[in-house]
């Protein structure tokens, strides 16, 4: 077991025997009811974590769905969103939430990929053109036999529907096809799917930090990024990139996981709560950032970028390689034929 789950794992011990020692478990109690359907102190506590800002429209999503939990539970269930990371590094809040904590971790399905491999499909380049699509995926049965393998390894989805927008190339360089790319170092987040989705379309992909893009760029230690638009507005991309090169190759789902040993102490009803709640905020907060493209869009411009139109064919043509490379040929027709999909 590695150090980090044998820590996660203590720690939830210790905090059951801190329970038991104050009379029993609140999540198991109802004893505290105040007599109109909620409690003067929560059963329960969920807090949520974040890489997002607090000035994020993600985290507006967020917040959403911790309000109506609470006003949904009576105050039941108590949910803190915690921005920036305050609470620690994702993959360290991932186990402390397996290990039965009340902490729910917005990721997506990258680290995801780490418990279900072929999961990790939603973040190659052009699985899906818009999100209404990318739903229609999430509804299919092999999608769904994911989520039930996740909950097997101690991870309930919450929802898979949080969504950041597309993501598109963007630097010094004017690219319209795959072959426009060769050679141009690019920034991803490292997981598999991107980096062999971005190798296909023609550039060499390169992990680094997103903190880190702004300073490399404008070094030339590497020479461009692929990121959604809004990130590339709240971290001033426009003032180290020319051109925005508008492939929208990788639409960025995003999912909101907690430990299912958590969420299978909660009454029936408050689970159906806490789904339906994220569910739908997540949906709505979705539809508000499709709505502000273009006007992120014109942020950029009117910074000075340029908005290239590529050829969007020759790009989807290249990446076909990428699913061969990682065994996911077959698996992408069978997700758009469950999915009634004509891709």
């Amino acid at each position: 077991m590695k150090m980090k789950n044998v820590f996660a794992t203590l720690l939830a011990a210790s905090m059951m025997l801190g329970i038991s020692a104050c009379g029993g478990d609140p999540a198991a109690s109802g004893s505290s009811s105040n007599g109109e359907g909620g409690s003067s102190e929560p059963t329960y506590e969920l807090k949520i974590s974040t890489t997002q800002t607090n000035t994020s429209m993600i985290f507006q999503g967020l917040q959403a769905a911790a309000d109506e939990i609470m006003e949904k539970t009576n105050g039941d269930v108590k949910v803190t969103v915690y921005p920036s990371s305050q609470l620690g590094a994702e993959e360290d809040m991932i186990d402390q939430a397996i290990a039965g904590m009340g902490i729910a971790v917005l990721t997506d399905a990258g680290r995801m990929s780490s418990y279900v491999k072929d999961i990790g499909i939603f973040n190659m380049a052009y699985l899906v053109d818009n999100y209404e699509d990318g739903l229609k995926v999430m509804e299919t049965d092999t999608f769904k036999g994911w989520e039930d393998q996740l909950v097997d390894q101690g991870i309930r989805v919450f929802c898979f529907n949080f969504f950041d927008g597309a993501r598109s190339f963007m630097g010094h360089t004017k690219a319209t096809t795959p072959a426009d790319l060769k050679g141009i170092v690019t920034r991803t987040p490292g997981a598999d799917p991107y980096n062999y989705s971005i190798t296909a379309m023609g550039a060499t992909p390169y992990n680094i930090a997103w903190s880190e893009v702004y300073n490399s760029i404008q070094t030339k230690a590497i020479d461009a990024c692929e990121v959604q638009y809004t990130s590339a507005v709240s971290s001033a991309i426009y003032e180290v990139c020319e051109y925005v090169n508008k492939t929208e190759h990788i639409n960025l789902f995003n999912c909101l996981i907690g430990g299912e040993a958590w969420f299978s102490k909660l009454p029936e009803e408050y689970q159906q709560i806490v789904l339906d709640a994220c569910y739908n905020n997540a949906y709505d907060n979705a539809q508000d950032i499709i709505a502000a493209q273009s006007e992120m869009e014109q942020t950029l411009i009117d910074n000075g970028m340029e908005i290239v139109e590529v050829d969007k064919d020759a790009f989807k043509e290249a990446v076909k390689t990428a699913y061969e490379q990682l065994g996911w040929t077959d698996l992408r027709q069978q997700l758009y034929t469950e999915a009634g999909l004509n891709y």
